[in-house]
């Protein structure tokens, strides 16, 4: 014969829905926002029968409510005109588990929403891994497991102390959950790497350079990459993050050369052991960087770049850019090593052609070309002479420059003169090729900002740049800023410095307190740590660490011992013996230490009713907080009481114990 289902009291819906509701809420970071309506309607729902106790709707009802629910999924599936997608399946099954919530109506219905609760938290994991949800999971599962011990046995309530249960739960699994993450062999890419449903974020960073292309970027305050020098801080003048080279103008837009792209080769990668490089060296330096998601294929590197992580499997090309084979759709991290003075490199004829080609116009801007090639024989002081112009003209920096006429380089160089990198950058290499001088467009990051406490860069989307670099003879590929010449601000302390103050404060968010500075910077670094080491916790990153600790065992060994060590440890409580604490005896242990400091201790035959009389009378001012707690303690202690009479007066204990500290500490 079965034993009949145990119903649901009402306490227990209000527990099961208070934390479905827990588990659900950070889902509206990634749902649609009529996905997300949904699933508060029918939670509102059932908190409205909840709250009135009304009864749960008829099987007729719910069948109408899910056929609803699957109708919205089909309507926004076509909508979007693709398949269901990772959300959307995420969404349904929240919704038909609060269904199952409004049919829940034995025990054996709420332990399958419990552990249908317990799934829904691991979705969370599917869109990002932020550390905050971290923390916020392992709350929320903490709660929904002290609901299931509840619901199972609503008696402990008043008979154990749950929270401090499973806080020595969570001591005890730390440990090995901590070994294993560590040691436990990891693959060549972090774990929680996860393909993207759609794309959430970009860095901007386009291939083709226009005007207001990269103005567009400054706007933004978004982060696109950390990075971690390992020498330490380098000035401002060094902090190129080299991206893309364009070599074509059409009058208006720079775009790459594809010919180029073509001789692609795969990247060396870096050298296994990490750190610094001796001071004879200086020229080379070595550090890791963190790119967010850019859904764009290539990478970021200081300078010019010579080598990254293997594990990468990045290409290179020609010009010194490095490419993923698929764009980036997650967070990545990688090591690499730059030259900050690469080494000269000849020109080939088809090359030196490529760097000298022009469209037809701007005569304005050739004339004067033609007459510094006249002027300066060496290529140098011809890059110098237009320097010079730029530092001694009326040119301006700014973020909304005035636009551009049909012959945008001349229209800039004599009429507007005011712009933003781009504009220099641009205008500079039209005028070197006319002059003569091999010259090409470079892409990217300039700057960023070092966060002490991390000890890392924060370079932004404001940092975008542009920039070129001339070939000279018996030098190769040498960098020239132009936007230094009109704005050095720029380069050495960011564009706050170079722009107008009322220019700046209409984009830019002003400067924090000091403190709020430090706790900016506080904040940032956990997160850059979050990242670095579980985020991107891959096997480079697992032999760098035990390099550093000095562990010359394998990993089996080291996992085998310390999985053996946790195991011997693991024993410890039950060689022990400890009897469990019963929380009234719990709560007489705090009484008494309470009243021994202050100067009123238990003797060791002494009963509780002698001792409340001796310390309310040595203790007048608390007598009746003292005879107060000790009576509830003799009623708990020697009398009978059922579970919920049994909550009620350890509350009332506790209560009392509060009261008795508040009056001795006023008297």
């Amino acid at each position: 014969m079965s034993t009949p289902a145990r119903p649901l009291r009402h306490e227990d819906h209000g527990l099961l829905l208070s934390q479905l509701a827990l588990v659900l809420a950070p889902q509206a970071r990634t749902l649609p926002v009529t996905v997300s309506l949904l699933l508060l309607v029918l939670l509102c729902w059932r908190w409205l029968l909840w709250r009135r106790r009304a009864p749960l709707p008829s099987r007729l009802m719910l069948g109408a409510t899910a056929m609803l629910v699957l109708l919205t999924a089909t309507a926004l599936i076509w909508q979007t005109g693709g398949g269901a997608g990772r959300d959307l399946a995420v969404a349904l099954l929240g919704a038909f588990v609060i269904l199952k919530l409004l049919e829940c109506r034995a025990l054996t219905d709420a332990t399958l929403v419990t552990q249908l609760s317990f799934y829904l938290l691991l979705t969370l994991y599917l869109s990002d891994q932020p550390f905050w949800l971290a923390l916020y999971s392992l709350a929320i599962s903490a709660w929904v497991l002290r609901n299931w011990l509840l619901l199972h046995h609503p008696e402990a309530r008043g008979r154990l102390a749950i929270w401090p249960l499973l806080g020595r739960m969570a001591l005890i699994g730390l440990p090995w959950a901590l070994l294993c993450f560590v040691l436990f062999p990891r693959l060549d890419h972090p774990l929680w790497r996860l393909p993207q449903s759609a794309p959430r974020a970009t860095t901007g960073m386009s291939d083709t350079m226009r005007p207001g292309s990269v103005g567009e970027l400054i706007r933004s305050s978004e982060v696109a990459l950390r990075a971690e020098i390992d020498s330490g801080p380098l000035p401002a003048s060094a902090l190129y993050w080299r991206a893309l080279v364009l070599w074509q103008f059409d009058g208006a837009s720079w775009r790459p050369a594809e010919m180029r792209r073509l001789r692609t080769s795969a990247a060396r990668p870096v050298a296994d052991e990490p750190g610094p490089r001796p001071a004879a060296q200086g020229r080379t330096i070595d550090y890791s960087v963190t790119l967010e998601p850019s859904q764009q294929r290539w990478l970021f590197l200081l300078d010019r770049g010579d080598a990254i992580t293997a594990g990468a499997d990045a290409q290179v090309s020609s010009d010194g850019e490095y490419f993923l084979r698929t764009p980036v759709e997650q967070r990545i991290r990688y090591r690499a090593h730059s030259t900050l003075a690469a080494a000269p490199e000849p020109l080939g004829p088809r090359t030196r052609m490529l760097a000298l080609s022009l469209p037809a116009g701007n005569p304005r801007a050739r004339a004067l070309a033609e007459r510094w090639a006249g002027e300066y024989g060496d290529p140098a002081a011809r890059v110098q002479a237009a320097l010079r112009l730029f530092a001694s003209a009326p040119f301006a920096y700014t973020l909304t420059p005035p636009p551009l006429g049909r012959e945008q380089v001349d229209s800039f160089l004599f009429d507007t003169r005011r712009g933003f990198c781009e504009h220099y950058a641009s205008s500079f290499v039209f005028l070197m090729r006319a002059a003569g001088v091999p010259t090409r467009v470079v892409t990217g990051y300039q700057g960023g900002e070092y966060n002490p406490i991390g000890g890392h860069y924060i370079v932004r989307q404001s940092d975008a740049h542009a920039w070129a670099e001339v070939w000279l003879d018996g030098r190769g590929w040498v960098r020239v800023d132009p936007t230094s010449a009109v704005a050095p601000s720029r380069i050495e302390q960011g564009i706050d410095a170079a722009l107008a103050g009322s220019e700046a404060g209409a984009w830019r968010t002003p400067r924090e307190a000091g403190w709020l500075q430090d706790l900016h910077w506080a904040y940032d670094g956990l997160v850059y740590t979050w990242q670095r080491w579980v985020l991107q916790y891959d096997r480079e990153q697992q032999a760098r660490l035990l390099d550093q600790l000095g562990a010359g065992a394998s990993l089996a060994q080291l996992l085998v011992g310390g999985l053996a060590a946790l195991s011997l440890l693991a024993l410890v409580p039950l060689w022990l013996r400890r009897r469990p604490t019963d929380p009234v005896q719990a709560l007489y242990a705090r009484f008494c230490r309470l009243l021994a400091r202050h100067g009123c201790e238990r003797g060791t035959t002494e009963g509780p009713q002698a001792f409340a009389s001796r310390a309310a009378s040595r203790l007048p001012s608390a007598a009746a907080a003292v005879d107060a707690f000790t009576s509830r303690y003799i009623r708990m202690r020697y009398g009978k009481a059922n579970d919920s009479r049994r909550a009620n007066e350890l509350a009332a204990m506790r209560q009392a114990l509060r009261q008795l500290a508040a009056s001795l500490r006023k008297s």
